[in-house]
């Protein structure tokens, strides 16, 4: 009966010489975006995430980090003036409490603090009577959720105070605000962050300019998923 030789299994990566560490790939190296190649466009918006197109028309998958400095600004469509939107708005109130001049500019910032900061404190009328439980006369910066629109006026309640600002066609509508997923393919973009392979950024900065006034999402407007924005 002969005996049955079985060859060792070939060995499938390469040794190190005796006395020598095993060779091991250095370890991807953290590097940072410079500022002037994180120029250029939205491409598209996802969950969390943006596909930009940067220098020479390269595209990246931007995450900004936790602690990033974002800032979105633009204009907003009329229709924005809806109730449960959060505005900032300048007023002058009488000694009554009432607006008495059209709104000049409401700024949407996405959200914040309802609040009612004194911004000048000056009398609209030097010789006006104070009633007693009125906030003086003179210009104020509002801050809370629309309450209701009529036509042109826009009602907003700030604790127990209730204001009547009339918002004109010619008003200004700005956008300034944290929330890029208002940004659209084509608004300009400045971005900065870190990288350990090219085309996947750690945004540390990213500012939006809204290339167009921002409209109301429809309803059943979906952004897409992050797994849809490969190239």
């Amino acid at each position: 009966m002969g005996i049955l030789l079985i060859a060792p299994q070939a060995q499938t990566q390469a040794q190190a010489p005796y006395g020598q560490a095993p060779y091991r790939p250095a370890a991807p190296q953290l590097r940072k975006l410079h500022p002037n190649d994180g120029r250029g466009t939205v491409d598209s918006v996802g969950q969390g995430m943006l596909r930009l197109r940067l220098k020479e028309g390269e595209l990246w998958h931007v995450v900004p980090a936790r602690t990033a400095t974002i800032e979105v600004v633009g204009t907003a469509s009329r229709e924005f003036l809806q109730p449960g939107q959060f505005i900032i708005c300048g007023v002058k109130i009488d000694e009554f409490g009432k607006v008495i001049e059209p709104a000049a500019r409401i700024t949407f910032p996405g959200g914040g603090v309802p609040s009612i900061v004194a911004g000048g404190l000056g009398l609209v009328d030097p010789g006006v009577k104070r009633i007693s439980g009125r906030r003086p006369a003179g210009s104020y910066m509002l801050a809370g959720n629309i309450q209701l629109v009529q036509d042109t006026v826009v009602t907003m309640q700030i604790g127990n105070e209730k204001f009547e600002i009339t918002v004109p066609a010619d008003a200004e509508l700005l956008v300034h605000t944290r929330n890029f997923s208002l940004a659209a393919p084509g608004d300009i973009v400045a971005v900065r962050g870190e990288y350990y392979q090219r085309g996947q950024l750690s945004a540390t900065l990213l500012k939006i300019t809204l290339a167009q006034p921002v409209m109301l999402p429809t309803k059943n407007k979906t952004f897409p998923t992050p797994a849809k924005l490969t190239p």
